[in-house]
């Protein structure tokens, strides 16, 4: 069973207000969501309304965890506070990545920058918006009608759901208990395809997503795993591989920290990738290294 350990330190922030860094080592999935919760729960409900969550020592967070994360950032800043996150693994941050989420935190790598940002108003300059706003438009699930007047990432306050839009009217819902996941690490240099396929595969029985997917997904993968064992230069570098996937499409997520993946924009390799797959995104992280996103929607 897993474990998740805490050490939980006040900090005065520039306001003069306390607030309480709480260091996590271990893995917050089933087995410690409940305690994970809990030990948040408590510092609000104590009259702390700050807090930085540091993952240094996080090697795991399955879908629940990240749910529970959101939800609790969301009761936060209900109560004019925040949950700010500090020293996340570079896979973890490509997991946020990939399910869209990573607008809805703040990171930051040190203790002390993240202290300095509660003093710090943050502004960001938006797109102009393409689409028509307000949009109008019904919850795919429970039907309700909801109204959204600009872009941006939003909670529906009935089912409880995060949802964004983008300036082109692009809606997505992020229902986070269904969410499935598969973690892989492995060398670069070597033929991998096989075994990712077979987990993609599997993954996607799972979610009973059409048979028709697979095939697809397969010469993804297998065009992926050529392109890495191409370029990987360090017989001792490896890769993350994150499979995630819902009711709607499944996500092939390849992290890379060395030559493996460091590719230019408009790379051959990438480009052969979108035969196969709807959306093919090269990304460099925030804290290092780089992810290749291939997804595969249903039709």
């Amino acid at each position: 069973m897993a474990v998740l350990n805490f050490d939980i330190k006040t900090v005065t922030l520039p306001s003069g207000e306390e607030s309480k860094a709480v260091f996590l080592t271990g893995s917050i999935d089933a087995s410690t969501n409940q305690t994970f919760e809990g030990r948040l729960t408590d510092i609000l409900n104590s009259g702390t309304h700050n807090v930085m969550l540091v993952l240094t020592n996080v090697k795991y967070i399955n879908s629940t965890g990240l749910g529970t994360i959101v939800k609790c950032v969301d009761n936060f800043r209900e109560k004019n506070g925040d949950i700010k996150l500090v020293g996340v693994p570079t896979k973890v941050i490509a997991l946020f990545e990939m399910l869209g989420l990573l607008a809805l935190f703040e990171t930051h790598e040190t203790i002390e920058a993240a202290v300095a940002s509660f003093g710090k108003k943050a502004a960001k300059a938006a797109a102009a918006p393409t689409a028509k706003f307000p949009i109008q438009f019904k919850h795919p699930i429970t039907g309700m009608g909801l109204n959204v007047s600009q872009p941006g990432r939003f909670k529906d306050p009935r089912s409880g759901d995060y949802f964004s839009i983008d300036q082109n009217g692009t809606i997505e819902f992020y229902e986070m208990s269904k969410v499935k996941m598969v973690e892989a690490k492995l060398p670069c240099d070597m033929d991998f395809a096989a075994g990712i396929s077979s987990l993609a595969t599997a993954l996607a029985v799972r979610l009973n997503l059409p048979a028709d997917m697979t095939s697809r997904v397969q010469k993804g993968v297998n065009d992926a795993s050529s392109l890495i064992r191409g370029n990987a230069k360090d017989a001792n570098e490896t890769c993350n591989v994150l499979l995630v996937g819902d009711q709607d499409k499944l996500q092939i997520g390849i992290v890379g920290y060395g030559q493996a993946l460091n590719l230019k924009p408009g790379d051959p390799g990438l480009k052969a990738l979108e035969a196969s797959m709807d959306e093919v995104k090269h990304t460099v992280l925030p804290t290092r290294g780089f992810l290749l996103t291939m997804t595969k929607r249903v039709k």
